[in-house]
């Protein structure tokens, strides 16, 4: 039986492209199709190293949004993307002809599995949000197989929390400043800055800059209730100066 396309040996003359792929980011099969633009014509075990490349991509991708230690930092974009990145793997392997493997689900299985313990055990420290939503679980779970049933008490927790999109997770965790004690915003050329201060008119200790306008320079009304959300999810009185 010939290995699945995720385990697939490398020529040592391909290891270069394969690892270049397999680390291109967000879109894995567009960083294939740069490489065979430039390759040229392929053997099929060439050809197999890359698309193997492809398919760790995406098992990359989807370990990086199932860490919980990756919530609110830069390359994190949660378990919508995992849920999108799942179905384009499973996509990509149906063209050629294979699944995921039993044991590579398994594995994300226990990775979610760990992920919800980890957000349960957070917005029980009084975490004032959630980093996915209960209908996100559900969908990513639904997909990997998973059964629900131990998590439902987190699932009630989830209906009731805010939930800030990656963007918002990010500017929170930033946010996070030892000391602080107050926040700030003010706006100007098209932006939101949101500052956390320890005194009511002292230097700011963390600031983030959160975008509100669209690629028509007009205000975009989702970005205008990211940057309202963090501004209402930090725990601290506004400056009175």
């Amino acid at each position: 039986m010939p290995p699945h396309p995720i385990d697939r040996p490398c020529p040592s003359h391909m290891e270069d492209e394969a690892f270049m792929i397999e680390t291109s980011g967000e879109m894995p099969e567009v960083a294939m199709q740069e490489s065979l633009a430039h390759l040229g014509a392929l053997t099929e075990g060439e050809m197999d190293c890359l698309r193997g490349a492809v398919a760790r991509a995406y098992l990359r991708l989807l370990a990086r949004d199932l860490d919980p230690r990756a919530v609110g930092l830069a390359h994190f974009r949660g378990l919508e993307r995992a849920f999108q990145n799942l179905a384009r793997l499973n996509r990509f392997l149906a063209r050629l002809g294979a699944e995921l493997p039993e044991a590579t689900r398994n594995e994300l299985g226990l990775a979610l599995y760990r992920y919800l313990r980890t957000e349960e055990e957070a917005l029980d420290r009084g975490r004032p949000y959630a980093s996915a939503s209960a209908g996100q679980v559900r969908e990513l779970a639904g997909a990997l197989g998973l059964d629900l049933a131990p998590h439902g008490r987190l699932l009630d927790l989830l209906q009731g929390a805010p939930v800030p999109d990656f963007r918002g997770l990010a500017a929170l965790k930033r946010l996070e400043a030892r000391g602080a004690a107050y926040k700030r915003r003010y706006e100007r050329e098209g932006a939101c800055l949101i500052e956390v201060l320890a005194e009511d008119s002292g230097p700011a200790l963390a600031r983030v800059s959160l975008p509100l306008l669209g690629p028509g320079q007009d205000e975009d009304p989702q970005a205008r209730q990211r940057a309202e959300l963090v501004w209402s999810l930090l725990p601290l009185p506004p400056c009175r100066k």
